[in-house]
């Protein structure tokens, strides 16, 4: 029995600890989920993405992962708001992640595959050739841990070796999306998605993919954001969105 309770403590902390293993926001996660509107670019227009406001709380709790080695409690969890800044997850150890300036990027890449536009490019600011101004705040990126125990504390993880689910990991984006004449500043158009993912992961399956949903909940978000503006600009004259 004791060499059973070793085995399951050194599993368990590998799964904590993710041996090492750190993730990377990756966008898009599949070039082809990404909308294609139009086989050319319908608008001549130039369009300047600047990185986005992090409206997120800073609320990172990992404490209650230590609740699996209670006799009877089902499960452990942690719950991050800012998960680039967490240093423990279900199976990996980090996540390199700047909501700011990734998504911003992700959002040019997206409206560059949908040719609504001749031109999209990331910016910081300060240059005079875009015609509109895409800014946005990044209002949550929450994440959510569970490690299961099975009620059987640090016997747990020996379940985890016939293949039952070792944990799940739930994925949260919401931003805000606003479109600007670059001279006026006026407003042209505002969008707001709110997604979420949990994904089931075990030894031999999901392992590693605590927060590779944030690429999938940002494409599908983008996707019903370019599609909104698009119908959006149908009834807006082009003199309206074009520089003078």
């Amino acid at each position: 029995m004791a060499r059973l309770g070793v085995i399951s403590i050194i599993l368990l902390c590998l799964l904590i600890t993710g041996c090492g293993t750190y993730a990377k926001f990756t966008y898009p996660s599949d070039y082809n989920k990404l909308i294609q509107l139009y086989e050319k670019p319908k608008y001549p227009i130039n369009v300047g993405v600047l990185p986005l406001d992090d409206k997120r709380l800073n609320v990172n709790n990992f404490g209650g992962y230590f609740l699996y080695l209670i006799p009877l409690m089902p499960f452990g969890h942690a719950q991050y708001t800012r998960p680039d800044s967490a240093r423990m997850f279900n199976t990996i150890s980090s996540f390199e992640f700047n909501p700011s300036e990734d998504l911003a990027k992700a959002i040019a890449t997206s409206l560059r595959r949908s040719n609504l536009f001749e031109n999209v490019y990331f910016t910081y600011g300060g240059d005079t050739g875009p015609d509109l101004l895409v800014k946005g705040s990044v209002l949550s990126t929450d994440y959510e841990g569970k490690i299961y125990s099975y009620g059987l504390s640090v016997y747990g993880p020996l379940l985890w070796i016939f293949g039952l689910p070792c944990g799940s990991s739930n994925d949260q984006l919401k931003l805000e999306l606003f479109l600007n004449k670059a001279d006026t500043k006026d407003l042209i158009w505002d969008y707001s998605f709110a997604k979420e993912k949990r994904v089931v992961q075990g030894l031999y399956y999901n392992y590693g993919h605590d927060v590779k949903a944030y690429a999938d909940l940002m494409e599908e978000g983008m996707n019903e954001a370019i599609k909104s503006l698009d119908e959006h600009l149908r009834n807006v004259p082009l003199e309206k969105i074009k520089k003078k």
